[in-house]
């Protein structure tokens, strides 16, 4: 069971060592946190289930707490429960105290200093009661936003150094070009970036909008420093997708634990291939 930041470290060093990343899956409900989990300890894989404020407006903080501490404890492989792209500091503390042992403070829509500012005031608050932090730097935009462009969005080296110095937050998302939901170009990565960034912070990086990115160029930039790859839209797409397809063939009337359990087989298909390109095929793996 991962309890907080200091066995969450220990995960990323392990990965750094053998040049892996953690998986990082956005849930949208119970039902497929219950499926993250199930093909995590299928895959012999520690995991990253995240959910975004939406998803916590529309169930509620202490049930999304509770019913993650329960699936942190009974799981066979580390689990870690993460508050994804939040931009509010209270809400921030809120999960910290409904039992996220990770979370992150998006601030980069701010200007630097801002970012700074409310990135130590979570990082204050978690590490005194031993949670994770992850903030971001440079812009990650939603694929095909308007009025952006991804080279002027790139994480600028030195304000990376800064954030990362004087915060001591734990991990650090990075805009090297990816951008959330599907792509409707082929994603151009950074990598010479995100070698730059690598060897200047002493901190895991984070590759957000991993949905869509080729698998191999993933391995790549897991080979070049990124130590978690988030995965989002690709999930909930093949989540709403595969219940559709069970109501159509099994029918409306078929209880909603049986059309789950239809949906999970394709759900489970996604999640494993990402695993399988976070850890490498023929890597170390996991111990």
């Amino acid at each position: 069971m991962v309890t907080g930041r200091e066995e969450i470290e220990k995960l990323f060093a392990e990965a750094d060592k053998k040049q892996i990343a953690i998986p990082h899956f956005n849930h949208s409900d119970f039902w497929d946190m219950s499926f993250i989990t199930e093909a995590a300890e299928e895959e012999n894989s520690p995991v990253i289930i995240a959910c975004l404020p939406k998803v916590i407006q529309a169930i509620g903080i202490e049930k999304l707490g509770a019913v993650a501490r329960i699936t942190m404890e009974q799981s066979r492989v580390p689990v870690i429960y993460h508050l994804d792209h939040c931009h509010s500091v209270e809400m921030c503390m809120e999960a910290v105290d409904n039992g996220y042992n990770s979370v992150m403070i998006d601030g980069a829509d701010l200007p630097l200093e801002e970012n700074i500012e409310t990135v130590r005031k979570v990082v204050d608050y978690a590490h005194k009661r031993n949670v994770h932090v992850e903030a971001e730097i440079g812009k990650i935009k939603s694929a095909g936003e308007e009025g952006y462009t991804p080279k002027g969005e790139l994480a600028a080296l030195e304000d990376a150094r800064r954030l990362a110095e004087e915060t001591k937050v734990d991990a650090l998302a990075v805009s090297i070009g990816s951008e959330h939901g599907f792509y409707s170009h082929a994603p151009r990565l950074d990598y010479e970036l995100l070698e730059k960034l690598h060897k200047a912070l002493q901190l895991p990086l984070v590759l957000h909008g991993g949905s869509g990115i080729p698998r191999e160029d993933v391995r790549r930039a897991i080979a070049g420093g990124i130590r978690k790859v988030n995965v989002g839209t690709q999930i909930r797409y093949t989540y709403m997708k595969s219940v559709e397809e069970a109501i159509r063939m099994m029918g409306a009337e078929t209880h909603t634990a049986d059309i789950m359990s239809e949906a999970k087989k394709e759900v489970k298909k996604v999640l494993r291939e990402c695993i399988v390109t976070c850890r490498g095929e023929e890597g170390a793996g996991w111990r």
